[in-house]
């Protein structure tokens, strides 16, 4: 089974090597998943404020090249990764959450760790193509590539987008039962897993655009986690779904969610993805052989096949040192860093 060559890109001699690269063998999940402890919280985003200081509060999983500007080639420079997987110097990224306490004041929430989802669910955009062939997968992200999901201005929630359909929380709960919700959880839980599926499909053409989405859409047949590209983004990438977990149970009963942007809805969700692996080759052949019974584990997996380490995720320092910014670390603050005000919605309450 092999990653099929998506037409646009059939003159791109490097992609289609990659593509030849592809091993056939058995598999039965079409995904690999791996998990990340936190790598830092800052007033930073690459992407949406390179070089400056962001508007409000990122926690940030991945590799230790995480800074406020970084390049084409910073990510897969980073020494090393929080990430269990060591090829992976990829950045992750989501906004801090806060609990604001009954004096108006906003104390931090503890971000534990996050499980980083890359899966086989879009194909490439085919006149008359109204579903996907299972046994061809897409390409794996281009090197280089960036984008964004989720819009952090977001207040309401309409469920035929499928850019907020992408958006979700998961309320687990003390007796070990779930909910999932697009909105914040309206019930106290003992963890918030926030969850971002980013879109699978590319234009062939942009690592990045003007507003860090443009390039990228969710398929036009199927929804919003699988189906067929639009001819305007016709090329499938694998899917890449974040989960976010914060330790929301010293809160108790008293859980004021808002997100660092000012958000009170948790509609603004938004995820943040800069590529960081250090082996494309390695990358598109992960489907073929990291998605069976053993997993990232199975000695053939093309992407932890060399690696020396357990796939536990582990703390690591910054390479380039950490801003000193106080964002709650030390007790709860009057206001949320960066000014913003706290924004609700009569349906999210």
């Amino acid at each position: 089974m092999k990653a099929r060559l998506p037409h646009v890109l059939t003159s791109l001699v490097s992609i289609l090597a990659l593509s030849c690269l592809a091993t056939s063998i058995e598999h039965t999940t079409d995904e690999f998943t791996f998990s990340c402890v936190p790598l830092t919280t800052q007033l930073s985003d690459p992407i949406v404020s390179p070089g400056g200081i962001s508007e409000h509060v990122h926690v940030v999983a991945g590799g230790t090249a995480f800074q406020r500007t970084m390049g084409v080639d910073t990510a897969r420079n980073a020494k090393e990764t929080t990430c269990g997987v060591a090829i992976d110097k990829s950045n992750y990224w989501i906004p801090q959450l806060y609990n604001q306490l009954q004096n108006g004041s906003f104390q931090l929430v503890e971000y534990q760790s996050s499980a980083i989802y890359y899966l086989n669910r879009a194909c490439e955009y085919g006149v008359d193509v109204t579903s996907c062939d299972a046994l061809e997968y897409p390409l794996a992200p281009p090197e280089g590539l960036r984008m964004v999901a989720g819009d952090p201005d977001l207040r309401s929630y309409n469920d035929s987008d499928l850019a907020q359909k992408a958006i979700s929380h998961m309320c687990i709960e003390y007796d070990g039962s779930s909910n999932e919700t697009k909105h914040f959880p309206r019930q106290p839980c003992q963890t918030v897993r926030s969850q971002v599926f980013m879109p699978s499909c590319w234009d062939g053409k942009n690592l990045d655009s003007a507003d860090h989405k443009s390039h990228m859409a969710y398929p036009a047949v199927g929804d919003y986690n699988k189906g067929v590209c639009p001819e305007s983004h016709p090329v499938a990438i694998y899917s890449i779904f974040l989960e976010f977990f914060f330790n929301t149970a010293p809160i108790g009963s008293r859980q004021s969610l808002v997100y660092s942007m000012g958000d009170a809805t948790g509609y603004g969700l938004h995820g943040d993805f800069i590529h960081g692996w250090t082996d494309q080759a390695a990358l598109q052949q992960a489907m073929d052989t990291c998605t069976g019974p053993k997993g990232l584990d199975d000695p053939d997996c093309s992407v932890t096949r060399t690696q020396k380490r357990a796939l536990t995720p582990l703390s690591q320092p910054l390479d380039a040192g950490e801003p000193k910014d106080e964002l709650g670390q030390s007790g709860p603050l009057d206001g949320l860093p960066g000014d913003n005000p706290v924004m609700w919605s009569d349906e999210a309450k």
